[in-house]
């Protein structure tokens, strides 16, 4: 039972941070993605913020 309830907080946890910008820390636009050195898929708030997560990740 306490793995169980730990798996949903920390899943519960990634679901929100992916609603904000990994930037700014704005909401993030769907639209607006890169992939991370890890393979996952990111959102950004906007392209100024995509751009410095890119560069960063070279």
């Amino acid at each position: 039972m306490k793995t169980l309830l730990t798996t949903l907080v920390l899943f519960a946890s990634t679901a929100l941070a992916a609603d904000k910008c990994p930037i700014s820390g704005k909401p993030a636009d769907s639209s607006i993605t890169a992939t991370g050195k890890d393979g996952k898929t990111v959102a950004f708030c906007c392209n100024k913020c995509k751009a410095k997560f890119e560069k960063q990740n070279k």
